[in-house]
């Protein structure tokens, strides 16, 4: 097993500010995969995957949602690669399992 990392407080805090931001728009912001487990420490050159679900709205004003989201965590200042998964679209058979060891975002530990 790899030595666990803290992710960088900066990266922590953007990432509570955009789970803040877009909540009120309708997103469910969550961390899942190797990093959600001790989260904000993380498997040392691991990735950040990061699940979203989007519950408002119709079908253009969740794609516009979706561009704004995936464009501000495009943003995000970190050098690990980030992966951001819709989970609405994802099969069943990945998403329940990853689902269930999410972590919330916004985070209280930040």
């Amino acid at each position: 097993m790899r030595p666990l990392q803290p992710v960088a407080p900066r990266v922590r805090r953007q990432l509570n500010e955009l789970a803040a931001r877009f909540a009120p728009r309708g997103v469910r912001l969550f961390v899942f995969g190797s990093a959600a487990p001790a989260w904000p420490l993380v498997p040392e050159r691991a990735d950040l995957d990061l699940g979203y679900e989007i519950a408002a709205g119709d079908e253009a004003a969740r794609a516009e949602v979706r561009r704004d989201l995936l464009k501000a965590l495009e943003e995000l200042p970190t050098v690990r690669p980030v992966d951001a998964v819709d989970f609405d679209a994802a099969e069943p058979a990945f998403a329940g399992p990853a689902r269930s060891g999410a972590h919330l975002l916004p985070d209280e530990r930040a």
